[in-house]
C-alpha cells in the first residue's frame, strides 16, 4: 500500500508479474498520459506513463505532490526526470520508485521546500543517479531533503560541509548547489580532513578549480579518509591536487583513502600528483581503496574519471602505485562499471595502469583508454616496475569483463603489457586491448610477466589485438614466456566480426558506430 492507494492483491501479483523491464513513468515535457493525479499524489494507469513537468509545477504551487510508480493494480519501476523542473512555492515534492530514480535534467528549488527521493522501494534492486545535465539545487539551505530514509544536511560551500562532518562525522550532508572553489585559494591539507563515517551526496552538482597542495602525510583529497562511509553524486572537474610529502601519501581528487566505503556515480577530471619519495599511491579518482580484513567491502562504482595521473620522485626506497582511478586497490576492494581515460605517467620503481596501478581484489565490467608510461627499475630487491593498459600489477585478484585501449611504455628493466604489467596468482576472464606496449624487458600482446612462481594466474577467454598492439608473435600473449594457455592474439578484423569465444552476449555487444566496431560493455559504454 503507497500513499493511501488501495491496490487489489490480485491485480497486483499480476501487474508485478507482467512489468516490462521498460516499465517507468516519465516527467517530461510531453503530454501528461496514462497518469492520474488525486490528492496530491500522482500514479500510473498503466506500465509506462508521462507526467507533463508544467502539470507538476502547477500542482507544486498549490501543496505537496508524490510522483509514485505504483498504481491501481499497476506497478511501473522506475522514475525518469527528462526536463527541467523548478518551483519556488513551499510544495514539497516526494518520488518514490519500486526500483530507481534517475534524473537526467535540472531540478531547482528555489523557495522553502523539500524533496523527498525513494528508490527499491518494494523492488529488488534500484539506485539513485544524476545522469547527463542532472542535478538538484536548493536556494533555501533550510530545506528539507530525505533520500530512503534519511534526514540530510544541505550545505552550500566547502567550509560548511567541512565544519559539519567534524561536528558530526557520521552525518548525512548533501552539496546543495555548484561550487566555484577558486576563490578558496589553495588548500595547504585536505579541506575535508576530519575521516568520514556517514553519507555525502554531491547530488549531482559540481565543485570546480580545486586546488590542494599539500606535505601533509597520509592521506590527501577533497576527503582525506573514509572509513565505511558513502560518496556519490559529486563531480569534480579542473582540479589541481598535489602530495609533496617525503614518505608514504594516498592522494586522489575525489579521496585519499577509502577503508570499506562505497565511491558511486562520481566523477574528476584535472591533475593529480604525488611527490612522495616511499610507496606513493596516486589515482585520478582516490589513491588508496580497500576494506576491511575479512569485513566491508570498499566498492567503487557506475564512476569515472579523465584525470591527469603523475606519481614522480620514487628513489627505489619502496613501490609506488599510479592508475587513472586509483593508485593502489587492497583486499576487500571491488571496483565495477568504471573507467578512466587519463593520460598515467609515473617514474622509476612504480607500478602504473590505466585504470588501477595496484590491484589485489576484484575488477569486473570496466575499460581504461589512456596511455601509461613507467620508468625504470630502479634495482629494488621487490618485483620490477610495470606497466599496464589496465593494470600496472595483478596480485591474486579476479578480473572480468574488462578492456583497455591505450598505449603503454615501460623503461629499462620493466615488464610491460597491453592489458597488464605483471599478474600473480589471479583469475583473468573476458578481457581484451588494443593498445601497443613497448619498451622494458618483457614484453606481451596482454600481459608483460606472468609470475607462475608459487601463484597461478589462470586466463580464460582472454585476448589482445595483434594490429593494433605491433605484437604480431600469436606465441607472445605473454612476455616472459611463449603460448600461456587462455591468452589469445586475434586481428582488428576478428575482432570485429563477432564477440570472441567466452564473451556473453549478455554483457557484450559490437556495433560498427559504437568503440571502433570493437567489443564493448552494455552497462558501461563508451562515451561519445
Amino acid at each position: 500500500m503507497h500513499h493511501g492507494l488501495r491496490i487489489l492483491a490480485a491485480a497486483a501479483a499480476l501487474a508485478l508479474a507482467a512489468a516490462p523491464a521498460h516499465a517507468r513513468v516519465t516527467i517530461s515535457s510531453a503530454a501528461t498520459q496514462n497518469m492520474s493525479c488525486s490528492g496530491g499524489v500522482c500514479a500510473p494507469t498503466a506500465t509506462k506513463a508521462v507526467l507533463n513537468v508544467g502539470d507538476l509545477e502547477s500542482l507544486l504551487a498549490s501543496g505537496n505532490v508524490t510522483v509514485t510508480t505504483t498504481g491501481a493494480g499497476v506497478q511501473a519501476l522506475n522514475i525518469h526526470l527528462l526536463a527541467p523542473l523548478s518551483w519556488a512555492t513551499s510544495g514539497a515534492l516526494t518520488l518514490d520508485a519500486r526500483r530507481s530514480v534517475s534524473v537526467l535534467q535540472p531540478v531547482s528549488i528555489l523557495g522553502l521546500s523539500g524533496l523527498t527521493l525513494t528508490t527499491h522501494d518494494g523492488g529488488k534492486t534500484g539506485e539513485l543517479s544524476f545522469r547527463r545535465r542532472g542535478n538538484v539545487t536548493f536556494a533555501n539551505l533550510q530545506s528539507s531533503l530525505v533520500v530512503n530514509g534519511a534526514a540530510y544536511t544541505l550545505v552550500g560551500d566547502i567550509a560548511s560541509l567541512a565544519g559539519g562532518i567534524a561536528a558530526n562525522p557520521r552525518g548525512n550532508f548533501a552539496l546543495a548547489s555548484e561550487y566555484d572553489a577558486k576563490g578558496d585559494g589553495t588548500y595547504t591539507s585536505s579541506p575535508i580532513s576530519t575521516t568520514f563515517y556517514g553519507n555525502f551526496d554531491g547530488l549531482g552538482n559540481t565543485i570546480s578549480q580545486l586546488k590542494i597542495d599539500t606535505v601533509q602525510a597520509g592521506a590527501v583529497g577533497f576527503f582525506g579518509v573514509v572509513n565505511g562511509g558513502q560518496l556519490r553524486d559529486i563531480r569534480i572537474r579542473g582540479a589541481h591536487v598535489t602530495g609533496r610529502n617525503k614518505e608514504a601519501q594516498q592522494v586522489g581528487i575525489l579521496l585519499g583513502d577509502n577503508y570499506g566505503g562505497v565511491i558511486a556515480h562520481s566523477f574528476s577530471s584535472g591533475l593529480v600528483r604525488a611527490n612522495g619519495r616511499f610507496d606513493s599511491e596516486v589515482g585520478g579518482l582516490v589513491g588508496s581503496h580497500g576494506g576491511y580484513q575479512g569485513q566491508a567491502t570498499g566498492v567503487i562504482s557506475n564512476s569515472y574519471s579523465s584525470a591527469t595521473v603523475v606519481g614522480d620522485s620514487n628513489t627505489g626506497r619502496g613501490y609506488g602505485s599510479a592508475g587513472g582511478l586509483v593508485g593502489t586497490a587492497s583486499d576487500n576492494s571491488l571496483i565495477e562499471n568504471f573507467h578512466a581515460s587519463g593520460t598515467v605517467t609515473a617514474s622509476v620503481d612504480f607500478y602504473a595502469g590505466g585504470l588501477v596501478g595496484n590491484d589485489e581484489f576484484e575488477i569486473s565490467d570496466c575499460y581504461a583508454t589512456g596511455n601509461v608510461t613507467v620508468g625504470a627499475w630502479g634495482g629494488d630487491s621487490g618485483p620490477p616496475a610495470s606497466a599496464g593498459g589496465l593494470v600496472g600489477y595483478v596480485f591474486e585478484a579476479t578480473i572480468e569483463n574488462s578492456y583497455a585501449t591505450g598505449k603503454v611504455l615501460g623503461g629499462s628493466g620493466t615488464n610491460v603489457g597491453g592489458l597488464f604489467g605483471v599478474t600473480l596468482g589471479s583469475t583473468i576472464t573476458s578481457v581484451y586491448s588494443t593498445g601497443s606496449p613497448s619498451g622494458g624487458s618483457y614484453v606481451g600482446g596482454l600481459v608483460g610477466y606472468v609470475n607462475d612462481n608459487g601463484y597461478v594466474t589462470y586466463f580464460e577467454s582472454s585476448y589482445w589485438d595483434t594490429d593494433t598492439s605491433g605484437v604480431t608473435d600469436l606465441s607472445q600473449g605473454a612476455g616472459n614466456f611463449a603460448d600461456d594457455p587462455g591468452i589469445t592474439g586475434l586481428t582488428t578484423a576478428q575482432f570485429q566480426s563477432g564477440l570472441p569465444t567466452g564473451f556473453d552476449s549478455a554483457v557484450w555487444a559490437e556495433n560498427p558506430a559504437i568503440n571502433g566496431g570493437l567489443p564493448y560493455l552494455i552497462d558501461n559504454p563508451p562515451t561519445k
